[in-house]
């Protein structure tokens, strides 16, 4: 207690002796006197230190204190000393270099015996950096606060105990809760049950509470509200913000719309099925590869035909194209379909062939295969599409068809011989027979005694006229197998190869040759007739497709080719088959190579081509044989 006849020194004296800046006032709330450290602190002398204006009752240290906290602070003083409470009470002063400094300062009445206030006694302690850094803090807070509301995921908080405490202005914006409302103080299931769907409600409650209780991680895709109304799909994802040690110190979690990928995963989805149903009910087996040509997927029908499935193949060795091929491919096409499939694989072109392969019950099936490359933006091969189509009934009808037609065209060739020969014989047996009859009478006019020489001359006169006839009348046949000339006109021969490619286009795709073409753009015009020079191209293209037929490995190339020289046009067929034997030969009549050949095509051939003033010639070369014959460019009437 303190005694009631204390002295002012003995309050100085105590004043001086407090921890940080003391000071004292009576009863009445006017100050008494000031420690010499808080003098030195704000060079604010003693004397005037107790001064209080008696008309206005503001103190004088008023000058001391900030603008914005005198009022507060003398208001809180007066409170404190008419209540006899503790006075506490933080405030900037003004030190002894100009500068304001936090300071929070305290006093407490000095009672006597009798409870009675004797006089107050106060400190002041200097809380600036304390009060900066409280700032700073509140500061760096309000920036993050602003920069987590700037970004454009929707995030929220929650407490330890899983209520939310904090959503982002996104997630403000997303759920359609007003800018500045404030989720403090709602529970997480009154919260839930505003933003999430009815449907979904149950499950996000219950594993969130889980990962509340257990210190877990929370994931889960969910129909979430928006300021619309409307539910989208949303992927929510909720982790611990950890002490250092371990203790969970609040909850984080982003709740991110992904409506437009979930409705795009669907359509995706709903074309992919249709694509399967598309896929499965195609008239064809269908198959995918990799780039390097490995399969990667058969369609049902495939597997249901073949008897194999992808992952049976992808477990009997690295290469499975080859273990494929081997295991499903008739022998006598194994080499082949394997070359030129890779080959494809290497150049990027398309495949075709024709071949046996093996069905699931052992028999061996004709079949139609094509292959095409998927390409991506940068030109790169992504993957390989198949189709194989069963013709192993169409190519027997076929092959039926073509004995038939082989046997009827055979039979006509004789019909037609026979009537050729026969219609020979009938006009040349007259003159015939009337040169017999000349020279018979002749020889016995000649055997006579004497002799008639009148007559036998006569009688050979006649035999002169009959075999003259006859001349005529082998010339009349030939010329039936003689074209006329005025059918010809000016030709672009260019535009009638690419007319006569086009047109067997099918022939080559069939047997799997590939054509290259090199014309040359600035040959004239030929004079020929189109129909002839275009049976011609045909009959030495078929031949080029028959010789590649008789190869088994490699690839199957014809090259087609223009250009001039001296002797005109020169149109040039080259294939990368095994040659030609008795290549001296090959333009006689009835000379063949084939077994069902009569040896007159290339012979008609040469003979179409000299009438058009032109040569027909034949090369070996070391890839295969080149087959060229020549033009005249100008119109042969032009000269005459």
């Amino acid at each position: 207690m303190i005694v009631s006849t204390i002295s002012t020194e003995e309050i100085k004296a105590l004043v001086d002796a407090l921890p940080g800046f003391g000071w004292a006032a009576w009863p009445s709330g006017d100050f008494i006197c000031q420690s010499v450290a808080m003098e030195k602190h704000t060079g604010f002398p003693s004397e005037k230190f107790t001064v209080r204006d008696p008309r206005s009752g503001e103190f004088s240290w008023s000058e001391l204190l900030h603008p914005d906290d005198y009022d507060r602070l003398a208001n809180s003083w007066l409170d404190a000393v008419r209540d006899g409470a503790v006075y506490d009470v933080a405030h900037r002063i003004r030190t002894a270099d100009g500068t304001f400094r936090w300071l929070r300062t305290t006093a407490r009445a000095q009672n006597d015996d009798h409870g009675n206030p004797v006089f107050w006694l106060g400190t002041s302690v200097d809380i600036h950096d304390t009060i900066s850094e409280l700032e700073a803090t509140i500061e760096r807070e309000r920036v993050l606060q602003k920069f987590i509301d700037a970004v454009p995921v929707p995030i929220w908080s929650a407490d330890t105990d899983g209520n939310p405490t904090y959503f982002n202005e996104a997630l403000r914006r997303q759920v359609g809760l007003g800018e500045g409302t404030s989720v403090m103080g709602e529970s997480l299931d009154g919260i839930l049950s505003r933003v999430i769907h009815p449907d979904d409600l149950v499950s996000v409650a219950d594993r969130l509470k889980a990962a509340f209780a257990g210190g877990g991680t929370f994931r889960q895709t969910y129909r979430q509200v928006r300021a619309d109304g409307r539910f989208r799909w949303t992927k929510g994802e909720i982790n611990p913000l950890r002490h250092e040690d371990g203790t969970v110190d609040q909850w984080l979690g982003v709740a991110q719309d992904i409506d437009d990928e979930v409705s795009a995963q669907a359509a995706i989805a709903e074309r992919e099925a249709r694509l399967a149903l598309i896929i499965e009910t195609v008239p064809g087996l269908l198959w995918v590869s990799s780039a390097d040509g490995q399969p990667t997927f058969f369609s049902r029908q495939l597997e249901e035909w073949s008897g194999l499935t992808v992952d049976r193949i992808q477990r009997n060795g690295a290469d499975r194209l080859r273990d494929l091929i081997h295991a499903t491919v008739h022998p006598d096409h194994q080499e082949d379909v394997e070359a030129t499939i890779r080959e494809s694989l290497r150049s990027g072109r398309p495949w075709a062939r024709r071949f046996r392969q093996k069905r699931f019950d052992g028999a061996w099936r004709w079949l139609d295969a094509r292959m095409e490359p998927l390409v991506n933006q940068d030109g790169a091969i992504v993957q390989w599409y198949g189709l194989q189509v069963d013709v192993e009934n169409e190519f027997l009808a076929q092959e039926s068809l073509r004995l038939a037609q082989d046997k009827l065209a055979r039979a006509s060739r004789y019909a037609g011989m026979a009537e050729l020969s026969a219609s020979i014989a009938h006009e040349l047996n007259q003159p015939l027979a009337a040169v017999i009859m000349g020279a018979d009478a002749c020889r016995r006019w000649l055997e006579m005694s004497p002799s008639n020489i009148e007559r036998a001359k006569r009688s050979a006169d006649s035999i002169v006229r009959d075999a003259n006839i006859a001349t005529e009348v082998v010339k009349r046949i030939r010329g039936l197998f003689q074209h006329k000339t005025e059918e010809r006109e000016s030709t672009n021969v260019n535009l009638l190869i690419r007319s006569t490619l086009d047109l067997m286009q099918e022939e080559f795709a069939l047997s799997g040759v590939h054509v290259e073409v090199d014309l040359d753009s600035g040959l004239g015009p030929v004079w020929v007739d189109s129909v002839q020079i275009q049976q011609v191209i045909v009959n030495l293209l078929r031949n080029a497709i028959e010789a590649l037929l008789q190869v088994s490995s490699g690839e199957r190339v014809i090259s087609v080719r223009t250009f001039g020289s001296d002797l005109g046009t020169v149109v040039r067929i080259e294939d990368t088959g095994k040659g030609i034997g008795d290549i001296d030969q090959i333009f006689m009549p009835f000379f063949t190579t084939k077994d069902s050949g009569m040896g007159m095509g290339l012979s008609i051939c040469e003979s179409i081509i000299a009438s058009h003033g032109g040569k027909l010639w034949a090369e070996n070369t070391s890839s295969g044989a080149v087959i060229s014959f020549t033009m005249a460019t100008n119109d042969p009437r032009s000269s005459s």
